[in-house]
């Protein structure tokens, strides 16, 4: 049928692909007259991970918990701005502010250019 590429590359490729992408290498398991690879997914933040680094710039309850509405609403992979802190916190322009300040000082956020003025997302800490 000739839709092989080349005989015996599959199994390295894949394990080359996870290596590139900082995952575990996979697991080969033989059963019967098959096999079954298990591939392992990247484990992501969960907002505990911030609270030492906001805890390190002084930030008090009230922003934590400010900090924890924002993170759930978008996690590690959503692009967010002061508008979107405001919307989801219901709160003027200058609490948002504040926000997004405390983050930027415990360097749980960082910036992202080529979507617009003004976007950040939380760091993936688990790289």
């Amino acid at each position: 049928m000739h839709i092989v590429e080349a005989w015996g590359t599959g199994i390295p490729r894949i394990i080359n692909r996870c290596n590139e992408y900082g995952l575990p290498e996979p697991v080969f398991e033989e059963f019967g007259n098959g096999f079954k690879v298990v591939l392992f997914k990247k484990v992501s933040n969960t907002f505990e991970d911030y609270i030492p680094l906001l805890n390190a710039v002084g930030a008090t309850d009230i922003y934590i918990n400010n900090i924890r509405i924002v993170y759930e609403h978008c996690r590690v992979d959503t692009l967010f701005g002061q508008t979107n802190v405001m919307e989801w916190l219901n709160c003027s322009k200058s609490k948002a502010t504040n926000v997004m300040n405390v983050l930027k000082m415990a360097n749980a956020i960082e910036k992202v250019k080529g979507f617009g003025p003004g976007k950040y997302r939380f760091l993936d800490l688990k790289d």
